[in-house]
């Protein structure tokens, strides 16, 4: 059994899991938490319903990424 080859595709492998995870996470934080309808202005409101639709976008980019990645 070749040694080498076997910790550079397990090494691999927990390294495109983590740089997955990593993304996820940070796709999750570009609309931030949105405040409460009533304390929130319009300008606000357009900002986050931009934000919400980056992020969904990127999220579809990375679901048929992950199909070529592999």
């Amino acid at each position: 059994m070749d040694w080498n080859r076997l910790l550079q595709g397990m090494g691999g492998r927990l390294l495109r899991q983590a740089l997955g995870m990593a993304m996820k996470h940070g796709l999750d934080r570009i609309g931030g938490a949105p405040k409460a309808k009533g304390q929130m202005t319009d300008a606000e409101r357009r900002h986050h319903a931009k934000s919400a639709e980056t992020q969904k976008r990127l999220k579809e980019i990375m679901r048929v990424g992950r199909r070529f990645w592999r």
